[in-house]
């Protein structure tokens, strides 16, 4: 079996631009978007019991839907640590169609 030279097109340098402009933007969306979403939590966990947290973390956030009034609200799957009480938490936040927030959260 002979080995034949093929022949490489190199990649034109405005896609290498074009590619690693859409790769910062991607990146810089997800590091704001997760900071907005820790950021919310902060203030519905003031809200709900917990004014004083910090290291929010939110793992997932989950669209349910109730099945009695076939309603849609979100669920939030989180991690923080509560400074008043210096305990790991984590658990669930949920915001249902009636606009309210209920949390279900273990702190150890």
């Amino acid at each position: 079996m002979s080995q034949e030279n093929v022949e490489v097109r190199k990649i034109p340098k405005k896609h290498m631009i074009a590619i690693i402009i859409v790769v910062l933007v991607g990146i810089a969306y997800y590091i704001v978007s997760s900071q907005l979403r820790a950021d919310k939590l902060e203030e519905i966990l003031g809200k709900l019991g917990h004014p004083n947290v910090t290291d929010v973390t939110v793992y997932k956030v989950h669209k349910v839907e109730d099945p009695e009034v076939k309603k849609k609200g979100t669920l939030y799957s989180l991690k923080f640590k509560d400074l008043n009480t210096n305990k790991e938490c984590n658990g669930f936040v949920l915001y249902n169609y009636k606009h309210e927030y209920s949390k279900d959260l273990d702190c150890n």
